[in-house]
Parts: structure tokens; sequence; C-alpha cells
């Protein structure tokens, strides 16, 4: 499974991260597809929160206070994903 697969060319991806092992997973798969932060940043120079961006320009983000208020009133029409699903960790 690629998390590039997951790219959407017109909005941002949500991936929900369900605990540390998961998070590690997201971050260290995303560092081998070449995905990286806005700033150029290795995904795993940084910890991962529950819940990332997946931007089309093929950058993740934090999603900081503003960002969760906007994804808790988007969540049921957004892009989101459970990364665990996606990857048969069920």
């Amino acid at each position: 499974m690629s998390i590039s697969n997951l790219i959407d060319s017109e909005r941002t991806v949500y991936i929900r991260l369900r605990d540390k092992a998961v998070q590690y997973r997201f971050m260290s798969d995303a560092e081998r597809e070449g995905i990286t932060y806005s700033d150029g940043s290795s995904p795993t120079g940084r910890a991962a929160e529950d819940i990332m961006a997946l931007h089309p320009d093929k950058t993740i983000a934090f999603l900081g206070w503003a960002g969760r208020v906007r994804y808790h009133h988007i969540k049921d029409t957004a892009v989101n994903i459970d990364y665990a699903e996606y990857i048969g960790e069920n």
C-alpha cells in the first residue's frame, strides 16, 4: 500500500494514526516514498500526531488548533483515511 496512492489532486487528505506504532509506520512509509513537510524536512525527523494532513503537493503537515477545528467540522465530507486499516493492521 502506497501513501502516494492516497493523494487527491484537488484537496487535502486527512490520515488518522490511532497509536504510536501506526504513527511511526506512517512516518517511515512517508519518508521512503519521498514525502516531506512543506519545508523539506524528513517525516521521521519529527513525531507524528493522531491526525496528519496529506497535501496534493506530496507534503504532510500537522493540523494545529485551527486545522483540528476545521477537520472536526468537515470530517464527514473530507477524505479521511484510517492508516491502520489502509495497511491492513486492523
